[in-house]
Formats: structure tokens, sequence, C-alpha cells
């Protein structure tokens, strides 16, 4: 793939424990307006499909042996919000991979080969903090699940709402400085970042722009202003002394879309990177470079579901130079250190 915005196509052929071989096909077309437009691959049959996820189900195999799958950028919604939120996103040139539903998205980790999710939500309003938390708390229970609390910048005891939190069992919380409206330097933020870390929870924060901007990082909607930038972290880290908390991620490798312009992340930075809605939109050299730069001991497979597909995303990072120490380490060994869960 280039950087010269021409379409670009990938082939990829992935053989699974247990499982016959099949090609699948797809193309990325991919143009500095239009940063991402996926085109399904045409799927396996019906009884291929039998065969490969019940007869034998799906194992991500290395070649030093199988490993499990940690996707640690998810978004699921309640089964009545889940087709508004879908329908709102259509508008959007994105692949969406299943409903929305926790349901759904357990068939398709199923499908994957993938053992957890971890569960991120936004409140866009401090109204919508209770309900959120509330949906997700169940599936603090689930052994698939790994889910996060939300919280709002301007609720009045947002702090509190993060201890509580922690109590409860989240072991995370994620900010979206667009979606919330504010600067991760901001001095109201620091009781929450404050209260997370002292229960020793994961801060993950969204990086870079949204789905409503370009891939200048110029705002398309006057409501919002560029938020969550390579200079907001700095000036964070700059303000505070942040610098020993390894709790800290940053998603979609630490902005997004315009990967053709290198991240200038520094590897002395705290915490970790995911690879959330990232896989296929730079040249594959610039994604392995980044990623030994910052550390592969410090990047964590995510998707970004519903708004991609996880087989598409391993296939991808299967197959563009990882080893396989490398790839064990981005598909489960360092969330699971994060996370607090046996290394495999």
């Amino acid at each position: 793939m280039d950087g010269t915005g021409a379409e670009c196509k990938l082939s990829v052929i992935y053989t699974v424990q247990g499982r016959r071989p099949w090609t699948t096909w797809f193309e990325l077309a991919r143009t500095h307006s239009n940063p991402q437009i996926w085109k399904s691959p045409a799927p396996p049959s019906p009884a291929g499909l039998f065969a490969s996820f019940i007869l034998f189900p799906m194992t991500i195999q290395l070649t030093t042996g199988p490993t499990p799958v940690i996707d640690f950028h998810v978004h699921v919604y309640p089964e009545k919000l889940a087709p508004r939120v879908m329908a709102a996103f259509s508008k959007f040139p994105i692949l969406i991979g299943t409903d929305g539903t926790v349901a759904a998205w357990l068939a398709h980790m199923d499908a994957a080969g993938v053992d957890k999710s971890v569960l991120l939500t936004v409140p866009t309003k401090p109204a919508q903090v209770v309900a959120a938390n509330d949906f997700l708390r169940p599936l603090l229970y689930h052994d698939r699940f790994i889910p996060f609390a939300g919280v709002h910048p301007a609720c009045e005891d947002a702090a509190g709402i993060v201890r509580r939190a922690a109590r409860e069992g989240f072991r995370g919380i994620k900010l979206h400085p667009i979606m919330q409206g504010f600067k991760p330097q901001d001095a109201r933020m620091f009781p929450i970042y404050d209260a997370a870390i002292d229960a020793e929870m994961v801060i993950l924060f969204h990086a870079g722009a949204g789905m409503d901007f370009d891939a200048e990082d110029k705002p398309m909607s006057t409501t919002n202003a560029a938020r969550g930038t390579l200079a907001d972290f700095a000036a964070l880290f700059a303000q505070r002394d942040y610098g020993q908390y390894q709790r800290f991620v940053f998603a979609h490798l630490g902005g997004r879309p315009n990967f053709q312009q290198f991240p200038d992340f520094k590897r002395g930075w705290p915490g970790y990177l995911d690879l959330a809605y990232t896989m296929g939109l730079m040249p594959d050299e610039h994604l392995l470079a980044l990623a030994r730069d910052f550390g592969c001991d410090r990047i964590l497979f995510g998707t970004d579901g519903p708004w991609a597909d996880e087989q598409r995303d391993l296939d991808y990072l299967l197959h563009i130079g990882f080893d396989d120490d490398e790839l064990r380490g981005i598909l489960y060994n360092n969330a699971a250190q994060l996370l607090g869960l046996e290394k495999r």
C-alpha cells in the first residue's frame, strides 16, 4: 500500500488450526477525502461456515503455537438503542461489523477466535452516565467481557463516579476529548485522573480526530474543535507528573485518520497504544516501525467494533511482518498484563 491516495488491493490467505484454509479477497479504496471504504469479500458457503465455526472452532495459530486474543477496543449498545446508533453511523464510509448488540458481538468474537473484549462507553452528556454504567455493570460477571466505566467531565462528582466504578469492579474508564468536550490537559480533568490512578484503573483516551473530522484535523462541524492531539497529551504530561503511571492507553495509535503523516509519539511517554481503526490505513512498514519504536510490548490489539471486523483485522496483523513474540504480546499478553490477567 502507498500513501498517494491510489486504490490499493490486499489479498489475505489464512490457515487456522483445525480448519481448512480459504482465500479471501477484499479491496481497500482509499482517498484523502474518504479514508476507508471496505468492500466485503465473498463469504464461504453455508457448509463451509458450519465446518469452520461449529466442527472446528476458530483458534489463532502462530508458528510457535496457538495464542489467545483480547480485543481492547469494542463498543456495544442496549438492544433498544443499537438500531439508532447503527443508523446514525451508517452515513459514514465505514464497515459495520454487527448490529451493535452484545449478543451479536459475542457471536462475532466466536467466529474470529477472540477470547475477550474490552467494552467501552462514551456518554456524551452527564445525564447518560448512570444508564451507560447500568447497562455495562452486569457484564462485569461475563467471562468474555471486560467493561470499562463511563464518566463525563461535566458530572457533578465525576471523581466520585470513578471511585464507585472501581469499587464495583470496573477495571478502567474511557474518555473522549472530542465527544465529551475537553482537552486532556484541562485542570478539571485532574481529579478524574487522580481517582482512577488511586484505584489503579486503566485510563483509555480516544486520541486524534473523529469521524466528523477530515484528514487534516479540521473540524467539519462548527460545534467541535480538534481535541486529544499529540500536542494536548504533551501538554498534559508537561503539567502533571503522570509519567510513572503505566495504565494510560491512547487509542487509534495515538491519533487518526491521516496516518500518511507518521505519528510522532514519544517512546518515553507512559502507557500503551491500541490499534483500533488503524489497520490498513497506513503502509505496513509504517505500522511496523511505529509499533517497534514505541515498543511492541506496549501495543494492544483493538478493532473499534462494531465499526470493524475482528477476523479481517487479525488477518491483516498476522501478515505484515511481526514475529511470533511480538504478535503474542500485541494480541494477548500486553493486555493481560495491563488488566491483571495471567499471561499465556
